[in-house]
């Protein structure tokens, strides 16, 4: 039978100085193949390698908010401070009707600028939550420039500038990143 013989241990092709790891403290020492030159244990840099596929080094993490995050930001916070000032200068004059048809319009946009202060220490789902909100009211501002709104573009670039803000990598690694608990 084949059991009664045990299979031999270890692997017979192995090198153990070639499997053992460079630079670790059983590992043979290598001669030096170029005499008069200092020989280096460890393994070779590439510096393609990053974002966490090189050796020894972890995921690179933005410590800073990106640019385009705080591009993101300040756009949200215009919109969302001009939308108020019309919504108020249009009930000021008595039309309370318009300024609630301004303020339904408007919704989506004003939720993604309450959002974009919790941008420094949001995750990932603030930012999925913005781009689908600016994905609606982009679809708002269409709609109002259909219907002869001449409002309705500085909304609609302001989404659309937002979206593409917010699909970007660097954006995505922000909101991605790991927090420490405190």
């Amino acid at each position: 039978m084949s059991n009664q013989n045990p299979p031999p241990q270890g692997n017979p092709y192995a090198n153990p100085q070639a499997d053992a790891p460079q630079g670790h403290p059983q590992a043979a020492p290598q001669a030096n193949p170029q005499a008069g030159l200092p020989s280096y244990g460890g393994p070779a840099q590439d510096p393609t390698h990053v974002y966490g596929y090189g050796y020894g080094y972890g995921r690179m993490v933005p410590t800073t908010m990106p640019g385009v995050v705080r591009a993101t930001q300040i756009i949200l916070w215009v919109l969302g401070g001009l939308v108020l000032i019309g919504v108020i200068g249009i009930a000021a004059t008595g039309d309370p009707v318009t300024a609630g048809a301004a303020t339904g319009v408007n919704v989506f946009l004003l939720v993604a600028c309450g959002f974009s202060f919790a941008f420094k220490t949001a995750g990932n789902g603030v930012r999925v939550t913005c781009i689908v909100l600016m994905s609606v009211q982009i679809a708002f501002g269409l709609g109002g420039l259909a219907s002869g709104n001449p409002g309705g573009i500085l909304g609609l670039a302001g989404s659309v500038s937002t979206v593409i803000l917010l699909s970007q990598g660097a954006a995505g690694a922000w909101f991605k990143r790991p927090r420490t608990l405190n």
